[in-house]
């Protein structure tokens, strides 16, 4: 095997990991252990990919591919397991949500292809998005704010980025709508 797919490797790995969380919903120590490897494989990916210079498009897709089934799954253990807290968001979260899937509409529309951005603020997004699980058990619930309003403002950002760039030419690895 060429080392060079290890980054594509653990984005499948984080495909099929997060596919497996909704089968440990009842079961909180399993859940957060397979939820922190599968984190771990997001976090590894990218940084064996870009430390190696094995960055390439394939893995970029992947990445975004595994980094929304993760979301999906998210979303359904939130609503499931901690609904008191997220039922007081729901509007903020569907807004989010209905957002992300325009953003993929405009990329699919505007450049024929599957497009999430890689920005700061949709990577801190993430890792909001990724401890919230643990934040909430931990009572922590005005983390769910934060996140919210974080995610949102990411996903405006990432419209914003995909709407003024040139049909075709969209940089995937885009710090934010301040930089070029």
């Amino acid at each position: 095997m060429n080392k060079k797919y290890i980054p594509n490797i653990l984005s499948i790995s984080r495909i099929f990991l997060s596919l497996l969380l909704p089968l440990l919903f009842k079961i909180p120590l399993a859940f957060i252990a397979l939820y922190l490897i599968t984190g771990i494989t997001d976090i590894l990916d990218g940084f064996i990919a870009r430390r190696y210079k094995w960055v390439s498009a394939l893995g970029s897709k992947l990445d975004s591919i595994g980094d929304f089934v993760f979301y999906m799954v998210l979303i359904t253990y939130l609503l499931l397991e901690q609904s008191d807290i997220v039922l007081k968001f729901l509007i903020p979260v569907i807004i989010i949500f209905m957002l992300k899937i325009g953003n993929i509409i405009v990329g699919l529309l505007k450049h024929k292809k599957l497009i999430m951005i890689h920005t700061i603020a949709n990577k801190v997004t993430g890792f909001l998005v990724f401890t919230l699980p643990i934040m909430l058990i931990l009572e922590q619930k005005y983390f769910m704010l934060i996140t919210v309003i974080t995610a949102f403002l990411s996903a405006i950002e990432e419209l914003i980025i995909l709407l003024q760039s040139s049909k075709g030419k969209v940089e995937l690895n885009r710090k934010s709508i301040f930089s070029s």
